[in-house]
């Protein structure tokens, strides 16, 4: 049996000259090194994402004014991030079955895609059919007609974010193909690194993610013309989008009321039957609040027009008070 080292010997052999303590393995501080994902490069700098950001975001003002006319109801989009992945990974944060768009970008030979979540899907469908863009979406795959109901909102989302990229590159999205499963439409190779805007969207009452799926080459073909993108003002519209603006609001229908308020104690209530005479207690020179939705718009004098109780309106307010809930 061999000899067991006492802790004095064990002491002594680490103190021999010449033995020197493990050497510690230099990391990339050490060296000024900096870690590189080989399956997941970053193609696109953290200025140029920050500049799409901005553009996407006024990419969505303006969209959401164009849909809350068309579907004549509030709808409301907002950039929630902007991030670079491999396309697999964009699958997989895709909900299925789902509104999945392929979209062609000419003049690059590259592929986008367009997802609509089928909760706003279906909620839009829904507005347009004549309902009221109910916020429950059935567990199924959208239909033929569905997908061609909601091809018209795609479009108008496919405009807007042509004239956005107008200034910096002059592309044009398109509609190449459309499914309800995102996995049956080649649109990238699975380590292809592309760019996701996330967006939520608000239509009435239903609320859920929108996500633009683009090619990394699109910020790579505009050189240094895409990190000042941002800078830029936004267009005016023209004469004829603001008619047709216009014409598509003027059709909206709106709650018109005239507030009157008056006290009467519980004993005249009590008293009442039919035939009374009720004095609302307001003097005939004084204005009446006259409200457009909620808020306060006009103030007007009570006035009888062909038999019909009625009033007129004297002046316009600014909507600076609105209704009590």
């Amino acid at each position: 049996m061999g000899k067991i080292l006492s802790q004095d010997e064990i002491d002594a052999l680490l103190a021999v000259p010449g033995s020197a303590p493990p050497r510690r393995p230099r990391t990339s501080d050490d060296s000024g090194a900096i870690r590189y994902n080989f399956r997941r490069p970053d193609r696109v700098s953290k200025e140029q994402i920050h500049s799409l950001h901005f553009l996407h975001d006024r990419f969505a003002r303006n969209v959401s004014t164009s849909l809350s006319a068309y579907l004549r109801s509030i709808t409301e989009l907002s950039v929630v991030s902007v991030e670079q992945f491999a396309y697999s990974e964009f699958l997989m944060s895709l909900a299925d079955p789902t509104a999945f768009y392929a979209l062609s970008i000419p003049p690059l030979d590259e592929l986008g895609a367009l997802e609509i979540n089928p909760i706003v899907a279906f909620a839009m469908i829904d507005r347009m059919l004549g309902g009221a863009g109910r916020a429950v979406a059935p567990q199924r795959a959208l239909t033929d007609i569905e997908q061609n109901v909601a091809d018209s909102v795609v479009k108008i989302l496919l405009e807007s974010l042509s004239e956005t990229w107008r200034p910096i590159v002059d592309v044009t999205f398109e509609i190449r193909g459309r499914e309800t499963r995102p996995q049956m439409l080649q649109v990238a190779a699975p380590n292809e690194t592309v760019l996701m805007v996330a967006f939520d969207m608000t239509v009435g009452d239903a609320r859920g993610m929108v996500n633009l799926c683009l090619p990394a080459t699109i910020v790579e073909t505009t050189g240094g013309q895409f990190a000042q993108a941002w800078n830029r003002q936004r267009r005016e519209p023209t004469a004829t989008e603001r008619k047709w603006v216009h014409d598509h609001l003027s059709r909206t229908f709106m709650s018109v009321s005239a507030s009157i308020e008056s006290r009467l104690t519980t004993r005249v209530l009590l008293d009442m039957k039919n035939g009374d005479i009720v004095s609302l207690g307001i003097p005939s020179h004084r204005l009446v609040d006259i409200h457009v939705g909620r808020t306060l718009k006009f103030k007007g004098r009570m006035a009888i027009d062909d038999g019909r109780v009625g009033v007129h309106i004297e002046e316009h307010c600014d909507g600076a008070t609105g209704m009590g809930a």
